[in-house]
Formats: structure tokens, C-alpha cells, sequence
């Protein structure tokens, strides 16, 4: 839904220490037990970008707001940019941050090494050319962080091809597919403890090779063989311009949600959950007030829905507050790290 592939760019570039799989942790890094998966979370994907201070004061922050979990990025493309080469830091450091203030950590897999994606595909975006390489990064992120992660999101918007380049056919369902049915077994083979999510859905229509509907997409999987390869399905109910309630119009947030659980139902997985792993307003395209009316209307709709699963508000910090670009000012927080007025209701509703 944001730019997330520009920013992955710039912090490939930015992200330069190297720590090797095999190496140990350091002896004064205290390993501490993952927190479980509360039901009300931030993301917040520019973290992997951040500096140790940022990093602190960013998870600092999220705890004290009485969220309980964080979304975080773990890309493949910066944890081993080349075969031979494993760069766990950043991550690292995100973890025993999140450890340390008993936040429930949900890692992102995404983002495909240049050496590992189809040729010719746009950086990041493209799919692996071989599954198995994208099962060797999952296997070895659950067993790095096994009791320490409580759940991997499996890549990011897989229904758009801003996010999942798969050729002029547009994004294709039976090759994320084949991704789920790769890495599922790898992550929980590591770790059978951890939660398994399907790519959180964008909530896009048909849009020629841009897009492809989160419920047709769902269905597709399920006809590729999905079922049996993940915990749960996400999806990402962003509207800037109606509540998450408003169910009144087709394809709204609302109707496309009961619409990929109808599906999840009519393939027998209807005890499994929906997570709602992002959901957030720019304060460029709607004022301060409206963003949090839209929070406190999509947390409490969201928990009135007997199949939710875990909410995560995106995000915590603006990049830019100053900025008319919506991908700048979804901050709960302003750039300086002042409150919105939405931070007081994720407070409220934590």
C-alpha cells in the first residue's frame, strides 16, 4: 500500500555490518523469551531503516502506548544479499528491542535478493527463481529466532504487482502459492511454535496486470493447492475515504474482508483467523482528527468480527510530517515524535 520498495532500496544501501548465520550471539546479549501475539499491534516497516537510538525510542514508544505487538520487516534481500553472505544486524537489533519490552514480534519475509529473483523483475518485488532458496531464508529466520518471533508474515501485498512482479498476466496466486508451500514447512520444522500468515492482502479491485481482488486471489490459492500451508490469511483494510464499518458499497474494506473469509470457510480452513496487518490514515490526505476517528472505528469494528484476529495500526513515526505525500504522515506520531491525537486512542483501546 506505501512505498516500502523505494525505502528497502535505500536501506540496502544503508545497512553495511555483516553478521555471518554460523556466528554466535554476543555473551552480553541476554536471550529473551518472545512475548505472545497480542490482539492490538503497530507496524512499522521504515524501523528496519533505523539507527539503534531511533530504535529504542521507537519501541519505547510503541510500549508505553499499550500496543503489544510490533510489525517489523525481515528482508531476505538485506538479511543475505548474496548466496554466501547472511546480515542478521538489523534484525538483530529489532528483536531484542521488541524482547526486551515484552512487545509480540510478527516479521515480514519479503523481498527478494537480486541474485535469488527472476531476472529481468524489478528489485525486491520480483518472485525467487528457485522456491527453495526463499524456504532456506524462512528455515533459517524461524531457527535464528525460534521462541523469540512469535509469527512470519509471508511477503507483503502478494495481490498487487507493485509487491509481487510475476509477469504481464499480472500477480500470480499460483506461484505466491508455491512460496507458501515452500517456506510453511521450513518455518515450522524450526519452529513449531511460531504463527504462519499468508501475505497480508491488498484491498485493491481487478486492475488490468496491476492488481488482482483480495477475495479472487484467496480463491485462487485455495485452487492451487494453498490449504494446509499457513496459520492464517491477512489482509490490509486501508480507505482513506470511509470507515473500515462502512460495508455499504461493493468491494469496500469491509465487504472484501467477508468476502476472503467466505472463501477461507468454503475450503474447510473457517476456524482460522483473518489478521488485519495494517490499517492506517495519512494526516496529508485526512486531518488529525479524522485519522484517529478511522483508528478507533477500524480497532473496535475489528474486534466486533468473530473471525479477527490480531490489528496492526500503521505506524508509529511520520517520515515527514511536513510532507504532502500520504506515504510520509501515517505516524501515530509526528517526525518529532509528538502525538496525534490517534496515539491517545490506540492508549484508549490498547
Amino acid at each position: 500500500m506505501k512505498s516500502v520498495v523505494v525505502f528497502i532500496a535505500v536501506v540496502m544501501l544503508s545497512v553495511t555490518a555483516t553478521h555471518l548465520l554460523s556466528a554466535p550471539r554476543p555473551s552480553h546479549t541476554p536471550v529473551i523469551e518472545a512475548a505472545a501475539i497480542g490482539n492490538l499491534g503497530i507496524a512499522d516497516s521504515d524501523m528496519y531503516g533505523w539507527g539503534p537510538d531511533d530504535v529504542n525510542k521507537g519501541m519505547d514508544t510503541i510500549a508505553a502506548s499499550g500496543a503489544r505487538n510490533v510489525r517489523i520487516l525481515m528482508p531476505w534481500a538485506g538479511v543475505q544479499p548474496d548466496p554466501g553472505t547472511w546480515n542478521w544486524g538489523q534484525v538483530d537489533l529489532l528483536v531484542d528491542a521488541a524482547n526486551a519490552r515484552g512487545l509480540g514480534v510478527l516479521g515480514v519475509l519479503n523481498s527478494s535478493p537480486g541474485w535469488a529473483a527472476v531476472p529481468g523483475t524489478l528489485p525486491f518485488i520480483g518472485p525467487p527463481t528457485d522456491m527453495a532458496t526463499y524456504g532456506d531464508f524462512a528455515g533459517a529466520a524461524a531457527q535464528r529466532y525460534r521462541g523469540r518471533v512469535a509469527a512470519y508474515e509471508l511477503w507483503n501485498e502478494p495481490n498487487a504487482s507493485a509487491f509481487w512482479e510475476t509477469g504481464p498476466q499480472g500477480p500470480d496466486a499460483a506461484l505466491f502459492t508455491q512460496l507458501l508451500k515452500t517456506a510453511y514447512p521450513r518455518i515450522k520444522g524450526a519452529d513449531p511454535g511460531a504463527t504462519v500468515i499468508a501475505g497480508g492482502f491488498a484491498p485493491y479491485i481487478d486492475f488490468f496486470s496491476l492488481s488482482i481482488n483480495p477475495i479472487k486471489f484467496t480463491e485462487q490459492m485455495y485452487a492451487a493447492g494453498a490449504k494446509g500451508s499457513f496459520d492464517a490469511l491477512a489482509f490490509h483494510p486501508y480507505l482513506f475515504r470511509a470507515k473500515f464499518s462502512d460495508g455499504d458499497f461493493p468491494d469496500s474494506p469491509m465487504n472484501l474482508t467477508k468476502g476472503i473469509r467466505q472463501t477461507m470457510v468454503n475450503n474447510g480452513d473457517g476456524g482460522k483467523k483473518i489478521w488485519a496487518t495494517e490499517y492506517g490514515q495519512p494526516t496529508s490526505e485526512v486531518d488529525d482528527a479524522t485519522q484517529a476517528a478511522f483508528i478507533r472505528d477500524f480497532i473496535t469494528t475489528w474486534r466486533g468480527l468473530s473471525f479477527a484476529g490480531p490489528a496492526f495500526v500503521y505506524t508509529s513515526r511520520d517520515r515527514n510530517s511536513g510532507s504532502g505525500a500520504a506515504d510520509d504522515t501515517y505516524g501515530l506520531y509526528r517526525s518529532d515524535w509528538s502525538p496525534k491525537p490517534a496515539a491517545a486512542v490506540v492508549q484508549q483501546l490498547a
